[in-house]
């Protein structure tokens, strides 16, 4: 059953997951959420700096595949929830780690793959508005693959502060518009078009300023992971609050 919620035509989902990593030295995406795990990569990180980065452990196939406890593999069935409740369709944009991230989701997750991924956040939510329009969409979900503080009430959140079909939504956060998104399908040729990393930041600031945007209260999307020490402190932080 749908949410009160205000959508006409097809949701598409996009979660974005297309890139490098750098600044984490390894594929952030695929990293297990538990401290056990990270701790004995980080013991032999050393010995693997020179390698590539999904021959790391914590890349393996093992069947993470078939349970959320990587940092993607829960982002992603947070989304599932809401492509389940929406009737909704949900897509991953892969990039720089494709081979690793898919590892981390069942078999049947649609994957969408970013050639571009080396040009920024702006070329995968590109790739994302091509998919929406190409599945005819009328609705597009952007999400981030490293928001983990998410979950399906605030992605549901958004639909819910919809005052019509066509107003966009997205987070507000340490004074600034964000993803989570929703756009409207009138949206989606300036997405195609977008390039490097500055993302939809811009659109979105105009789409307020048009009185067509609703921005929502989202602290915890603030929250995102970038290197391996924010991973531990989220972790250490998790287990000292169980």
């Amino acid at each position: 059953m749908k949410p009160d919620t205000c959508i006409q035509g097809k949701v598409m989902i996009a979660l974005l997951a297309a890139g490098e990593s750098r600044r984490f030295g390894g594929v952030k995406l695929a990293q297990f959420l538990t401290n056990d795990d990270l701790a004995s990569d980080d013991l032999i990180a050393n010995d693997l700096a020179s390698a590539p980065a999904e021959s790391k452990p914590v890349e393996s196939n093992q069947a993470a595949s078939q349970t959320p406890t990587t940092l993607i593999g829960h982002q992603f069935h947070a989304l599932s929830e809401v492509a389940a409740r929406l009737g909704a369709s949900l897509c991953v944009i892969t990039g720089a780690h494709h081979e690793a991230v898919a590892d981390c989701l069942p078999p049947s997750a649609k994957l969408v793959h970013n050639p571009d991924w080396q040009g920024g956040l702006g070329h995968s939510i590109a790739a994302a508005a091509k998919e929406a329009r190409a599945q005819r969409a009328e609705t597009l979900l952007i999400a981030l693959g490293d928001q983990l503080l998410l979950g399906a009430d605030d992605y549901l959140g958004l639909f819910r502060a919809r005052a019509r079909a066509n107003t966009r939504v997205c987070a507000y956060y340490e004074l600034t518009l964000g993803a989570p998104a929703l756009f409207h399908f009138d949206d989606y040729e300036a997405l195609s078009n977008l390039s490097g990393d500055r993302g939809a930041k811009v659109l979105l600031s105009r789409r307020y300023q048009e009185g067509s945007l609703i921005a929502m209260a989202m602290e915890d999307a603030s929250v995102d992971i970038d290197t391996r020490s924010q991973l531990m402190a989220y972790l250490a932080r998790s287990k000292a609050g169980a």
